[in-house]
């Protein structure tokens, strides 16, 4: 019979082993702990994902009201301070060289719209227009529509005013379910709204 040191993970008695259990010893999960512990995270991702999903939309709705905006109030400062008529209009082409104003049917101003001076037709770029700032399509899972004013183009006369009839329209941008509405005046001030929903 041969007796090992205390620090061996087994004595050796004959042919048979005995483990030693103590605070060198390892241990692994059981199945039910496994379980258990799956079950955990999964309820926590449940709560997590869709705070998650909230807080993204609300950024992204955030982001287009203030490229939109930022837009809007380029063309009015541009107005102003050349004494210029400057159009927002959308646009179909914006990836081209030289992309112009959509005249297409319809107040979907998802595939991008243009800053530019006003010369000669109004809501379109015509030779001499000088394009100011180009802006890109979003994304297909949310959407810009303009009021029936605002269908194809948003023009700022020199006075900073726009023309337009009517006491007031707007842009609905959705990213769902987040909703803002940009409306403008004809005195060329515009307000946000984030209240309501959208799909």
């Amino acid at each position: 019979m041969k007796l090992q040191s205390w620090n061996d993970r087994t004595l050796t008695v004959g042919a048979i082993h005995t483990p030693i259990s103590g605070a060198g010893a390892t241990r692994g999960f059981t199945l039910i702990e496994l379980i258990v512990t799956i079950a955990i995270v999964a309820i926590l991702a449940g709560i997590a994902i869709p705070s998650f999903t909230s807080m993204i939309a609300k950024n992204r709705a955030a982001a287009l009201t203030n490229e939109l905006s930022g837009a809007l109030n380029l063309a009015y400062s541009e107005a102003v301070k050349r004494s210029r008529r400057v159009t927002v209009c959308r646009s179909v082409n914006v990836d081209t060289a030289t992309p112009g104003c959509s005249t297409a049917t319809g107040t979907n101003w998802s595939t991008g719209w243009i800053v530019f001076v006003d010369a000669a037709t109004t809501g379109t770029i015509d030779t001499g227009d000088t394009r100011l700032k180009i802006f890109q399509p979003i994304a297909r899972s949310t959407s810009i529509t303009g009021g029936s004013a605002f269908a194809n183009y948003v023009s700022f006369l020199p006075t900073g005013w726009v023309d337009m009839s009517g006491s007031e329209e707007s842009f609905i941008i959705c990213v769902p379910p987040e909703k803002r509405t940009i409306s403008i005046n004809p005195a060329g001030r515009f307000k946000v709204d984030d209240s309501g929903t959208c799909s």
